[in-house]
């Protein structure tokens, strides 16, 4: 139970403080530590209610601002738990309640998913009908001005009840301009990833996914194909499902072989670059250069994280396991860390302290050095730590694996196919 009220009030921080930075808002703060010492999402509904009358007694319910979302914020919480419970009355009553648009969104998503989770054919066409209201909104003011967030977090599950209900035209509608809009690809994918578990994590929950499959049946097969071919040689779905789509998207294209084999060499082409000037830019702790002859003919982990990530640091046990098993086998792990201390010599103290901590005996670079000439972070698009990329013999991108979880790790399991166990 402690570590569970741990986990929720860690992850509810960090929501709430990524919002609060990013607006320069605190007046929720107080709030907020009172929610987390309460232990809020962890009481009966009757104490949750309870919890919420006495919380508005000290702070104050000022409506539409950062103090009202964290209040329906706790409404959504009661909704979700009367939902479980079977009790459609009060959820929808509890719902009417719920005022800020942050609020309604993040509630709207919570309950759709729950919905869609209990019984995904009997509930599609409630859901679909539920969030339309909320979709039509959001592209509204995304084609008015480009605010595109509420549209992009909508999708996630509003997709699911399209495709569920064979409107293969509408996701096609929905995720066409959003897809150009976030740069050829989608937040909402990085993120199921690392919040959902391998078990229950189809390829349908990756909207670029589910993009290229509307693309194809719409007979844009070489769109398609564009799309689908980016997700497969960039590592992040590589999985039996999407190379046959691949296939079969690419047969009905004249020469279609052909370009495929034209998009593989550019991507690999490209990132082989990457490898190089990554190579050139960057030194090991003792300030000698990376040598990629060294990794020729290996199958490369590259390990982004950090001193101050305790997840990444929770998998560094299982790496050193998986070290000590493949290395003689082909295998080799370069770390690359990212540091947030003011000074250059504080956060190379923090990096050298926390890989003598750790034991770690593979290649370790601090990608704060010379990050001028090469940025790993951003060149490889890692948005969450840890995030792990696994590279082949030749040097090409055949995994990428976020998180710190069962699906973070499954890196394992895909060392053991190609090198044995």
């Amino acid at each position: 139970m402690k570590k569970k009220s741990w986990l929720i009030a860690c992850l509810f921080s960090l929501v709430c403080n990524v919002t609060v930075f990013a607006q320069r808002d605190t007046s929720d703060m107080p709030l907020i530590h009172a929610i987390i010492g309460s232990k809020f999402f962890l009481v009966s509904t009757e104490r949750k209610i309870e919890k919420l009358d006495s919380f508005k007694m000290q702070f104050p319910d000022t409506g539409m601002s950062k103090v009202g979302e964290q209040y329906d914020l706790l409404r959504g919480e009661i909704v979700m738990s009367y939902l479980k419970a079977g009790d459609k009355a009060n959820a929808a009553k509890w719902q009417k309640k719920i005022r800020t648009r942050e609020g309604i969104i993040k509630s709207k998503i919570s309950t759709s998913v729950y919905q869609l989770d209990q019984d995904e054919k009997g509930n599609a066409k409630e859901v679909e009908a539920d969030l339309r209201p909320l979709v039509d909104k959001a592209r509204k003011a995304f084609m008015k001005d480009g605010s595109k967030d509420a549209y992009n977090r909508i999708m996630t599950v509003y997709v699911r009840s399209l495709l569920l209900l064979g409107k293969q035209d509408k996701v096609l509608f929905h995720l066409e301009p959003l897809y150009i809009a976030n740069g050829k690809k989608f937040p909402a994918d990085m993120m199921n990833r690392v919040m959902m578990k391998a078990e229950k994590y189809k390829i349908i929950y990756n909207l670029s996914y589910d993009y290229g499959m509307a693309l194809d049946a719409a007979g844009r097969s070489k769109e398609a194909v564009a799309v689908l071919a980016k997700l497969y040689l960039t590592g992040e779905e590589v999985s039996d499902q999407i190379q046959a789509d691949i296939k079969a998207a690419n047969n009905k294209i004249p020469g279609g072989e052909n370009y495929f084999q034209y998009l593989t060499d550019s991507v690999r082409n490209y990132y082989k670059q990457k490898l190089a000037s990554f190579a050139a830019a960057k030194k090991d702790m003792n300030g000698t250069a990376v040598d990629l002859n060294a990794l020729k003919g290996r199958y490369v982990l590259l390990d982004f994280w950090g001193s101050w990530c305790h997840p990444c640091r929770a998998s560094h046990p299982h790496l050193k396991e998986l070290y000590s098993k493949f290395k003689n086998k082909g295998f080799e792990i370069i770390g690359i860390a990212t540091e947030h201390a003011k000074t250059a010599e504080e956060r190379r103290n923090l990096w050298t302290k926390a890989i003598s901590e750790d034991g770690l005996t593979w290649l370790q670079v601090l990608n704060n050095e010379n990050a001028q000439q090469f940025d790993a972070i951003k060149e490889y698009e890692v948005s969450a730590f840890p995030t792990k990329i696994l590279l082949d013999r030749d040097g090409n991108i055949i995994g990428k694996y976020v998180g710190n979880g069962s699906g973070g790790e499954a890196f394992g399991d895909r060392l053991e196919e190609l090198l044995g166990k």
